[in-house]
């Protein structure tokens, strides 16, 4: 997945900046001069993570709070980039992508598991049901040849879920 960084710094050279950040953190990297500018670009598209120069005069109308509340799922940063310097904010940002691409596999694990268990759990009773209705005696043949399809069908799928569900665990 393609990594988006929009960076609203107060100091000069932040296209140095933005080239390493780029280079180094395996990136796109936007500028934009302004909270307003930023908060301009969050509303056009989704963005990986917004790194906020605290050091940026309060004058706009356009206040920080706004621009997290439409940043979506971008990480949030806010640091002062002339303390920090490049290096420090490279390491800062790396480390943070890393961690939420962590969690986001993470995430998806544990939901297509949770989603597995909830279908294991649908497919097993579909099994026992046409078990229990393959011993009634009072069912007829044509019927029964139905339930047996049925109980195929369940347990293929089954099969195929567990073997899915092995791939993604230990994948």
């Amino acid at each position: 997945m393609e990594k988006t960084v929009l960076i609203i710094p107060a100091i000069a050279g932040a296209e140095n900046l933005a080239r390493a950040l780029s280079r180094e953190a395996n990136a796109i990297v936007e500028i934009a001069r302004s909270r307003r500018a930023a908060l301009a670009r969050l509303r056009r598209g989704a963005v990986t993570a917004v790194l906020l120069d605290l050091s940026l005069p309060d004058g706009e109308m356009t206040t920080s709070d706004m621009l997290w509340q439409n940043a979506e799922g971008a990480v949030p940063i806010e640091i002062n980039l002339c303390t920090l310097g490049a290096a420090g904010v490279v390491r800062l940002l790396r480390n943070l992508l890393e961690n939420r691409e962590q969690a986001e596999v993470l995430g998806r694990r544990v939901a297509a598991n949770a989603m597995a268990q909830d279908l294991k759990s649908t497919i097993t009773s579909l099994l026992l049901e046409s078990d229990l209705m393959l011993r009634e005696r009072s069912v007829p043949p044509v019927i029964t040849d139905r339930i047996r399809q049925v109980r195929d069908l369940a347990d293929s799928l089954r099969i195929r879920l567990d073997e899915r569900t092995t791939l993604l665990t230990n994948g």
